[in-house]
């Protein structure tokens, strides 16, 4: 009888053995998941095969460095769409940046919910593209000459264009060039304000941003 009992007790001690082990295995991680959909800022349309980058900043061991770390990376499919996942951390911020060939590169920065917590992030991506201005006072008078010059109706998305506010040049030995960002597929305002002895001068003209392409302009005034 003894022995039986004894018997009975390590199976049941096996079994208890066995069940936590399998309890244990099949316990289900808690993951974080960071999904959306990238889309072409000029056309609306899913980009496919764009890189996803996800970098974080985090405490490590008591300390915090506030400079990003890459941490994971994906590529948008067929539909433009992207997931990342990953095991719960308690991050301090995240940045996603997304990037393909022919497009300017677009970042967004946000402050994690909960350690975890899900995302859903769509975002636009601008089509490369760049307007050359060369801004040159070819009737020069004095030091009082002025040029107001600036470009409006870029896409108030693009984050990473020109700015829509006026540049200031002034004298008169006034020569350069400058590079400016901006979205391909679309039509943008080119507008400056040039003022010789006092007397104004207003231009307005249109121009076309061809994608992945560099457009020259010249002020001349």
């Amino acid at each position: 009888m003894k022995n039986n009992l004894d018997i009975i007790y390590r199976l049941l001690i096996l079994v208890f053995i066995v069940v936590m082990t399998f309890s244990t295995s099949c316990k289900k991680k808690e993951l974080n998941t960071i999904s959306g959909t990238l889309y072409d800022m000029a056309t609306g349309e899913p980009v496919a095969d764009a890189k996803v980058e996800l970098d974080i900043t985090e405490i490590v061991s008591g300390n915090f460095n506030s400079s990003f770390t890459p941490f994971m990376e994906t590529y948008t499919d067929s539909e433009g769409n992207y997931l990342i996942e990953f095991e719960s951390r308690n991050f301090v911020k995240m940045r996603l940046t997304y990037s393909k060939d022919e497009y300017h590169t677009v970042s967004t920065t946000f402050d994690p919910e909960g350690v975890d917590s899900d995302y859903e992030i769509d975002e636009t991506i601008p089509m490369e593209s760049y307007i050359l201005v060369r801004v040159f006072n070819n009737t020069p008078t004095d030091s009082d000459d002025v040029l107001k010059f600036r470009l409006q109706n870029i896409n108030d998305e693009c984050d990473v264009c020109f700015s829509g506010a006026f540049q200031y040049f002034n004298g008169a030995d006034i020569d350069t060039t400058f590079l400016c960002k901006v979205v391909g597929g679309e039509s943008i305002t080119v507008n400056y304000i040039s003022i010789h002895n006092d007397v104004s001068n207003i231009v307005e003209s249109q121009l076309y941003c061809t994608p992945g392409d560099t457009v020259n302009y010249n002020c001349y005034y």
